[in-house]
């Protein structure tokens, strides 16, 4: 229908190539032509604008997800660290006392040795 309107007012156009449009040939223009263009390109745009702000929507609850777990690691990168760090105490707690004992039974050792 709108291209046999457009080509209707083609021909008749071509007809009459030296007889400026009337206000009636640009008012059918415009109604038919130009106002449902401009109308479907709006309804176009609110479209993707709806669509997009879904899609940010999505994409801010996946960084804010994504905060989440690096705290969660952060959190567990802290307590591992201070395990790490009381096991490590404990080993050279252990280790110095270790080392008093054997000092000890060395001078033991000693002692019977002289005696």
């Amino acid at each position: 229908h709108f291209k046999e309107i457009v080509d209707n007012a083609w021909i008749k156009h071509s007809k009459d190539q030296f007889r400026a449009p009337t206000a009636q040939d640009m008012e059918i223009l415009i109604q038919t032509c130009l106002m449902p263009l401009a109308l479907k390109t709006q309804n176009d745009s609110f479209i993707f604008i709806h669509e997009l702000k879904q899609e940010m929507h999505a994409d801010l609850k996946y960084v804010e997800s994504l905060e989440k777990k690096i705290d969660e690691l952060e959190s567990d990168k802290a307590e591992f660290s201070n395990m790490y760090d009381m096991i490590l105490q404990e080993c050279v707690s252990n280790e110095v006392m270790c080392t008093y004992l054997l000092s000890l039974s060395d001078l033991d050792a000693l002692a019977e040795l002289q005696c």
